[in-house]
């Protein structure tokens, strides 16, 4: 027998391991390159065939075509994608033959010829012929055959998109079909075929994603639409268009058009899209989102969806309670409905012995919240003594454990509820408690005021009811500038070190009464308030639902305008705020990699009501500061309104996708023409006014895309 060397039975093994290694990888690199070779395949189809070049330059292209090529194709509409190429239909060329490429063509319009003149006289003496028959020129024999082909010649002007060729990625080696804006060469000399590409292939061109993107997952938002005369959605160019995840996650999303051209439709497109991620079984994604729904029409059932966004509750079991609505509506059956109303008045005071901080947070937390709520209506109205009313603190200071501070705290607490009383805030049942808050001195004073004395046994007995109260804070308000109270004061001050029986908050709550624009204007509140609410923090509730990655929706329904659109802005600016504590304190995950903030998507209706106009330079406000640093704190924002002019330019500038329909204004247009390749499809823009026919420019797309934006359709079973 012969003997087995073991080291060289090893090394046929490693031997032959790298042979197979190898072969596996000519495989691999075998399958990769023949799926290049078909994606130019079906980009270059030889009944697509349409044109030859003329000539062309780095920015345009002019391009012959006859009618019967036309007719072959079904048309060759305005923004129609063309492809220029040396390829033959049926002999692909290597990948590394300089030849295996095609440049992409927009139709822009038309081209005159060289012998215009020359067929134009033809057509002309064709039609005078015809003009006294009832035959067109081109039919019955009217004009020669050979006279009509001339004719049926025309000339195309194109737009050059960029240039579609195999290369190597240079991390595995192996060819991908890339795309570069642009053209690296031409040759006047040269002759090129075009086509009208349909199909996978142009299916492949349409959804071509940049860089990153074009690994991410992918969601459908509608088909190619190149006309809006006429529309077939079995047509080989009526292609899925679609959005990758990374273009709506932390990016900026415009939507323009005129009213009823589809843009509420886009946003439920868009939404519904986005939420049925979370659906997918191999690679999950969950989304919060938040749309602002100002007329209702995402929260409650409507005839133009026949149902509504909400009903995507009923998509799939395991999103049962996915979909929240946050309003000031109650409806009674509805378990996925938060009633965002709030106890203005808060809780009853700590009465334990010395009672912390914390005690106070817990009893006046809606008390909390329904004064920013005032303050940020308030922030509307001018004056000096609403903004004193408005810069009030009105949380427990950190000492009011101390019982001479927790006497003036509670004291400040009393005025702001009496206040609230005399701007027709419904009480909770009871009366106001102020024991300990008027002691005999100044009881004793108030005796010799004819608008006082009244209110003395009341105070002294606890036995204001709360319709007394607001009356005793106006009338307080009023004796608190008089000689009486000064005096008093005056005499306080001797006996208490140097120390007014007032402060800085109760002076600045009282001063509400100065005019009685600053009532009335807290009166606007009421809306947000129930007396029998509890004690949680609405807005809080609304961070829970995102926090949980549920589509959140705050029905807007109710409520006057102005506060409306404050309660939106603190709503944003707590999501803000907290996005950027997820920011600079981040997770860490099983393999200790540091994680983004969840991501979320904010929805803005009618944005002209609540982002910055468009002529303002503030770039403080919190709009401006989601278009300018949302993407860093994974936050996404989707704004619809009828005018680009009236948005910031700031948040213009920043904004990556872009929808575009119907506006009828040409000097809206002109704003648009400033960005990317608008100016190829504004005149079509004024011109057609079609429901859901809209201009896409995605973050990954390099070009931008017709398209008849999907219908939104609700499942039908009504969410209970």
């Amino acid at each position: 027998m012969t003997a087995i060397d073991p080291y060289r039975t090893g090394a046929r093994s490693v031997e032959g391991g790298t042979a197979v290694a190898s072969a596996q990888r000519a495989h691999q690199e075998e399958s990769h390159e023949s799926e290049v070779i078909q994606n130019l395949s079906d980009a270059v189809q030889e009944d697509r065939y349409v044109g030859d070049l003329i000539s062309m330059d780095y920015e345009t292209a002019e391009v012959l075509i006859h009618d019967s090529m036309k007719k072959e194709v079904g048309g060759v509409p305005h923004g129609c994608l063309l492809i220029a190429t040396r390829m033959k239909p049926d002999a692909m060329p290597e990948l590394s033959d300089p030849d295996a490429q095609f440049i992409l063509l927009r139709v822009l319009g038309s081209s005159k010829l060289p012998n215009d003149i020359e067929v134009q006289q033809k057509r002309l003496e064709a039609t005078k012929r015809a003009s006294d028959s009832p035959s067109n020129y081109d039919e019955d024999n009217t004009t020669d055959v050979l006279t009509l082909h001339q004719m049926r010649y025309a000339g195309a002007h194109c737009r050059i998109l960029g240039t579609f060729r195999p290369r190597k990625n240079p991390h595995t080696e192996l060819h991908e079909l890339a795309f570069g804006g642009d053209i690296e060469n031409f040759y006047a000399g040269q002759g090129m075929k075009i086509y009208k590409p349909a199909g996978a292939g142009l299916q492949r061109i349409v959804n071509h994603a940049k860089g990153e993107s074009s690994s991410q997952p992918r969601i459908e938002i509608g088909r190619l639409r190149y006309s809006a005369s006429a529309y077939d959605a079995n047509a080989p160019e009526a292609v899925p268009i679609e959005m990758t995840t990374a273009d709506i996650i932390a990016k900026r999303t415009a939507l323009f058009g005129m009213t009823r051209t589809g843009k509420s439709n886009t946003v439920k497109t868009i939404a519904d899209a986005v939420f049925r991620m979370r659906l997918d079984k191999d690679n999950p994604i969950r989304v919060a989102q938040l749309i602002i729904d100002p007329e209702g029409e995402y929260a409650n059932p409507n005839a133009q969806d026949q149902g509504a966004l909400r009903n995507l509750n009923n998509v799939d079991q395991s999103v049962k309670g996915d979909v929240v609505i946050h309003s000031l509506i109650e409806r009674e059956g509805d378990p996925y409905r938060r009633v965002m109303k709030v106890n203005f008045y808060g809780g009853s005071i700590p009465t334990q012995n010395s009672p912390d901080k914390g005690d106070y947070d817990e009893a006046l937390a809606s008390l909390y919240a329904g004064k920013d709520l005032v303050n940020q209506r308030l922030l509307t109205e001018s004056g000096g003594y609403i903004q004193a009313f408005v810069s009030t603190e009105i949380t427990a200071p950190p000492d009011v454990s101390d019982w001479g501070t927790s006497v003036r705290y509670n004291r400040a607490i009393f005025f702001y509820r009496a206040i609230l009383h005399s701007a027709g805030f419904a009480a909770a049942q009871g009366a106001p408690s102020i024991r300990g808050l008027f002691g005999a001195e100044i009881r004793k004073a108030m005796e010799s005021d004819e608008h006082m004395q009244h209110f003395v046994y009341a105070l002294k007995e606890d036995k204001l009811t709360w319709g007394q109260a607001a009356n005793f804070c106006r009338a307080f308000a009023a004796w608190k500038g008089d000689h009486g109270y000064k005096n008093f004061n005056k005499d306080y001050l001797s006996k208490h070190d140097r120390r007014d029986w007032h402060d800085d908050r109760i002076n600045n709550l009282l001063r509400i009464f100065e005019n009685t624009r600053g009532i009335q204007a807290i009166r606007e509140c009421r809306n947000w308030h129930s007396p029998t609410q509890n004690q949680e923090d609405p807005i809080q509730r609304v961070l829970d639902d995102l926090e949980k990655g549920r589509l959140v929706i705050l029905d807007q329904a109710l409520g006057s305008p102005d506060m409306n659109n404050q309660s939106a802005k603190q709503i944003m600016w707590r999501i803000f705020e907290r996005q950027q504590r997820h920011f600079v304190n981040p997770r860490v995950d099983e393999d200790g990699n540091l994680q983004k903030p969840p991501p979320v998507i904010v929805y803005v209706e009618e944005a002209h009501t609540l982002l910055p106009k468009g002529n303002e330079r503030d770039t403080t406000e919190v709009w401006p500061r989601v278009a300018k640093e949302g993407a860093k704190f994974n936050i996404g924002l989707v704004y619809s309104t009828q005018e680009p002019s009236s948005v910031q330019a700031n948040i213009l500038t920043n904004t990556e996708n872009w929808f575009l329909s119907y506006i009828n204004s040409s000097g809206e247009t002109r704003e648009l023409d400033r960005y990317y390749d608008f100016s190829d499809f504004t005149a079509g823009i004024r011109k057609t006014n079609e429901a859901g026919f809209v201009r896409v420019r995605t973050h990954s797309s390099p070009y931008t895309m017709p398209v008849q934006i999907h219908r939104f359709a609700p499942p039908q079973q009504q969410a209970t």
